[in-house]
This record gives C-alpha cells, sequence and structure tokens, in this order.
C-alpha cells in the first residue's frame, strides 16, 4: 500500500469502489479523545476516506469494512498540532538574514516530512512564508503537516520583526525593505500607523493567512526591544483587529508583559502567544474574554546556547523567571493553555520538538499536557472560522477529520513516550492517508 493514498481495500476488480472499499476500522486500541482525561475501552474506530465516519462498540462485524487495522492494545489518540511554529527557522538567523532564500525553503520541505513522522499533524506557522509550502504538502506533492498560515508577523519600528540595518534610511525615507520583509521570506513585517497596518493585513490576507498575527511587545528573539516595551498603540490594535474580523478571522498576538497582554485582549485579540510575564490581573482578563495562551517552555533551553550575546541573553533569562508564575496562573483561571514550540533557528535542537510536552509535567498532569497538544489546538486553530481550509481537529469524535495516531505505551500516563517516535509510534495517519503503520 503507498504510504500517501487514502486507506482503501486491495481488491482490484472491475467495478467501481463501493462504500466498503473506503471504510477502515482500527480495532483493539484504547481511546484517547482529546478533550478528556479518560481513555474510552471498548469502542473501536472507522475511517471512511478522510474523516473518521463512526465510533462503534468493539466486536462488531469486520466485513462492512474495505481495510482493518488492529491496534494490538495500543492508545489511539488524535494527531498532535503545534499551535506556535515557524517553519522558515529551521536555519540560523545568520542563514535567513544572508543565505540564499532556496536553501531556506529547502529546509523547510525536509523538515516537515521528519515532524509528520513525530505525530505533528497540524501545525499553525505563526511568521514565514510557508504558502506554497502549504500548497505543495495538500496537493500531497510534499509529505508534511497540514499549515495554518499567518504569513509575516506584522511589527513597528524599533518592535520585534525590526531587523533592518541601521545604516540604512526606514523604506518611507528612501531606504530598502527589510531582509524579512522580502516576499520570498515574509518573516516579518513593518507597518507604522493605522493606515500602514490596514494595508499590510490585507495583504496577508490576500496571501492566503488564515489568521493574522501582530507584534504588541518586546521579544527574545530581537535586539532593540526589551520585553517591557509595548509596540502598537491601542487604536493601531482595533484597527487590525476590525480588519481581520472584517474576513472573517482573528488576531494573535506575540507579548510577554502584562500592559501589553491586556491592551491586546481590550483591543479584541484572541490569542496570547508567549505571556512568560503576565501578571493576575492580566490572567484574569484572559479568562473573561476566553483568550487561549499559546505558550512554550522546551524553547527557553534550546536557544540558551544560540543567545549568548548580552542583550538576548538577558532578556530570555528574563523570560524563564516567569514561568512559574505564569503557569500557575493559568491553572487558577483555567485559561486554555495550547501546546506550541516557537523553536528557532536550530535544525537539530528543533529535532526535540515534543521534548516540550513533559517539560510541562511541574504543572500539568500528563492527560492535561496530551488534552493541550490535540483537543485544545484544534479549537485555537478553528478560531478562523470563515478562513478555515480544514474541518475539525485535535479530536476522536464523528465527522472530525482522519488525523489518527497509534502509540504502544499509554501517552495519558506518562506524555513522555512521545518524544520517541520512533519506537513507540506505530500507526501515524494524517487526512485519512497512511504514512507511518508499523502495528
Amino acid at each position: 500500500m503507498s504510504p500517501t493514498q487514502y486507506i482503501k481495500s486491495d481488491h482490484k476488480g472491475p467495478h467501481a469502489a463501493t462504500d466498503t472499499d473506503h471504510k477502515t476500522l482500527i480495532k483493539n486500541v484504547s481511546i484517547f479523545d482529546g478533550t478528556t482525561d479518560t481513555l474510552i475501552k471498548g469502542q473501536d474506530v472507522v475511517l471512511k476516506d478522510n474523516i473518521i465516519d463512526e465510533i462503534i462498540p468493539a466486536g462488531s462485524p469486520e466485513d462492512a469494512y474495505g481495510h482493518v487495522l488492529d491496534g494490538k492494545g495500543g492508545f489511539l489518540t488524535p494527531g498532535l498540532i503545534d499551535s506556535h511554529y515557524h517553519c522558515i527557522a529551521g536555519v540560523s538567523l545568520e542563514e535567513i538574514l544572508n543565505g540564499p532564500s532556496q536553501f531556506v525553503h529547502c529546509m523547510m520541505v525536509h523538515e516537515m516530512d521528519e515532524m509528520l513522522m513525530r505525530g505533528v499533524t497540524t501545525v499553525r506557522d505563526v511568521g514565514g512564508n510557508t504558502f506554497g509550502l502549504k500548497m505543495a504538502i495538500d496537493k500531497g506533492l510534499v509529505k508534511g503537516p497540514r499549515i495554518y498560515p499567518s504569513g509575516a508577523c506584522i511589527g513597528q519600528y524599533s518592535g520585534h520583526t525590526d531587523f533592518r540595518n541601521p545604516n540604512y534610511l526606514p523604506k518611507e525615507w528612501g531606504g530598502p525593505n527589510g531582509v524579512l520583509e522580502l516576499p520570498e521570506l515574509n518573516f516579518g513585517a513593518l507597518a507604522n500607523g493605522r493606515q500602514q497596518l490596514v494595508s499590510t493585513v490585507r495583504h496577508q490576507l490576500y496571501l492566503g493567512a488564515t489568521q493574522i498575527k501582530i507584534a504588541t511587545g518586546g521579544g527574545v528573539s530581537s535586539y532593540t526591544d526589551p520585553l517591557y516595551v509595548n509596540e502598537f498603540l491601542r487604536e493601531e490594535i482595533e484597527a487590525v483587529v476590525r480588519v481581520t474580523e472584517d474576513y472573517g478571522t482573528y488576531v494573535a498576538v506575540h507579548v510577554f508583559n502584562p500592559v501589553g497582554i491586556k491592551r491586546s485582549l481590550e483591543a479584541g485579540c484572541k490569542t496570547i502567544e508567549h505571556g512568560h510575564l503576565i501578571d493576575e490581573e492580566a490572567m484574569e482578563m484572559m479568562a473573561e474574554k476566553g483568550a487561549y495562551l499559546a505558550t512554550q517552555v522546551y524553547v527557553m533551553t534550546m536557544l540558551k546556547p544560540i543567545y549568548t550575546d548580552p542583550v538576548r541573553k538577558a532578556k530570555l533569562e528574563l523570560a524563564l523567571t516567569g514561568m512559574d508564575n505564569m503557569f500557575t496562573l493559568a491553572k487558577k483561571y483555567n485559561v486554555t493553555v495550547t501546546f506550541g514550540t516557537d523553536l528557532l533557528f536550530d535544525y537539530e535542537g528543533r529535532k526535540g520538538q515534543l521534548k516540550d510536552l513533559a517539560l510541562r509535567k511541574p504543572w500539568y498532569s500528563d492527560a492535561e499536557i496530551m488534552i493541550q497538544a490535540t483537543g485544545n489546538c484544534g479549537e485555537l486553530v478553528a478560531l478562523c472560522g470563515q478562513r478555515n481550509p480544514y474541518g475539525k481537529l485535535g479530536v476522536i469524535e464523528k465527522g472530525a477529520m482522519a488525523d489518527v495516531l497509534v502509540y504502544d505505551k499509554d501517552p495519558l500516563r506518562d506524555v513522555s513516550i512521545c518524544e520517541d517516535s520512533e519506537n513507540n509510534l506505530k500507526l501515524i495517519v494524517k487526512d485519512g492517508k497512511i504514512f507511518k503503520n508499523m502495528l
């Protein structure tokens, strides 16, 4: 069976495929549905093409299915979703700023295959030109997770996305575009004032963005904006939200500090993408507004040997000091947290993408972490509403997309088993297609 074909029977008769040919039964598994901390026993999962067709009692007759997969007592879960990723950042920052863009894109294709083999079937890309990559994956030309692209992360002068050469004038005064703004990279876009922001947002939507991302506070990876800095005035953020909502979707926000978080929430933004320096008032506001916290753990450790310059090193250490308080407050106010990694500029480090799961154990149970990586992320990506190019994700239920994993160990008892996907992950089905079957 070709690994990139829909699951179907091996029947090669002259007649057209029947309904049975399009159905697959996965039996002998315990089911994690993506939303609850209790495994479902005594049930089997039926797939029809790229949709979960039914959840049925175990032991049902098998002759109604064109293909039967025996899970051998394994643990069936939804595909994992990384809610904060940069597909374009699998090379060093130096290579992005000064190297050939073709190399950057070749690395993206290479990494997508590896990520899918880790069991990550969906990513929300929050900065970078991934529109062509998304198209190639959707058409089956490239193996990888489906992509929800944001296009460029939009920032202001001196803000998180400003990597201009200081020897050049701003582009409005005759200077060149920054490297990150080049169309082939589209990693960041600089916009100042309401009209520039409106135009920039509409351009990203024109390119195919499923959601918009802006930076409303300082960042660790940039040089000119301490984490306390607040970026964009409230009226500027409100303009971004209004334009984005007109297109049926939402605004995600890069921000660490509480003032920027509250300003963003008041303006109508839906997701906070880091939030490590949040305070109690801001977390309570997140809960009241139903905002999502798409935060990360492992990246802070991964970047330590890379960010040795005094500016970024200090910002990284500051972000780390706030992590315990952030997660403690998120639990106190029952804010929805999602799994995301934000791994940057280190290909070898990005191979440890799923280390982020186990590093959340000081604050969450293994089952809660698995929910963050499946059902919670599925809710988050669905916020793009009418711009959603896919179906329901992150859950095992009738009508959801057929993204299915089977592990030979229980991730609800020890989520760290997901890290060793080569040995513990026995089945990968994405969009109804088998990409790995070691059952």
